[in-house]
C-alpha cells in the first residue's frame, strides 16, 4: 500500500470517527484517559491495520498516550476504544 493511499484511508476513517464522537460526546475516551492520540483500525483492511499498528508503536515510543479506535460492524456502536 502506498503512503498516499494509507493517508487517504486514514483521513476518511478519522473523519468518520470524529463525526461519531461529535454526535456521541459521552462515548469519547478522552473523558476517561485525558489527552490521547487516536489511531484507527478498520474492520476490513488488514494492510492498513498493519501500518497503523506500527504507528501505535512509534507514538508509544514517543511517550504519548494512544487509544486504538477500532471500527466495528455494529451500526449502533460503530467504534470501540482500547488504550494501547
Amino acid at each position: 500500500m502506498s503512503k498516499n493511499k494509507q493517508i487517504e484511508k486514514n483521513l476518511q476513517l478519522s473523519g468518520e470517527l470524529m463525526e461519531y464522537l461529535a454526535d456521541n460526546p459521552s462515548q469519547s475516551p478522552t473523558k476517561k484517559w485525558g489527552s490521547v492520540s487516536f489511531v484507527v483500525l478498520t474492520k476490513n483492511d488488514d494492510k492498513l491495520n498493519k501500518f497503523n499498528s506500527q504507528l501505535i508503536d512509534s507514538l508509544l515510543d514517543e511517550g504519548k498516550k494512544v487509544v486504538k479506535a477500532v471500527q466495528t460492524s455494529d451500526k449502533k456502536h460503530p467504534w470501540t476504544f482500547l488504550q494501547a
